[in-house]
């Protein structure tokens, strides 16, 4: 068994004498989380096998979202540009009409 493991069970135990050498900070992110879960023993059978799993599910879920939104703005911005290409396009084939409207009238 891990030595930390240990260390946490005693301060469970102990109700009332809580150890306030132990420095309680927030988790920022979920890091402890996956390295709780990384270095957790094989001794725990599928239970710790399982809760990686739904950690990773839940990632790759995020992952798949970030994903579809970054598509999802790159169409937008895509179809944006086209349709001012598109403008840009139709005054260039008017221009180009006048010029030949111009050319033929003129000889």
């Amino acid at each position: 068994m891990f030595s930390w493991i240990g260390e946490i069970e005693k301060v469970l135990m102990e109700d009332d004498n809580f150890d306030h050498r132990v420095a309680t900070q927030p988790v920022l992110d979920d890091d402890f989380l996956v390295n709780l879960l990384v270095d957790s023993p094989p001794c725990c059978g599928g239970v710790v096998v399982g809760l990686r799993n739904r950690y990773a599910v839940v990632r790759s879920r995020e992952r798949k979202k970030m994903y579809v939104k970054d598509l999802q703005m790159k169409s937008r911005y895509l179809e944006r540009e086209c349709r001012g290409l598109n403008r840009v396009l139709q005054c260039f084939i008017d221009e180009n009409q006048a010029i030949q409207i111009f050319v033929s009238s003129s000889l």
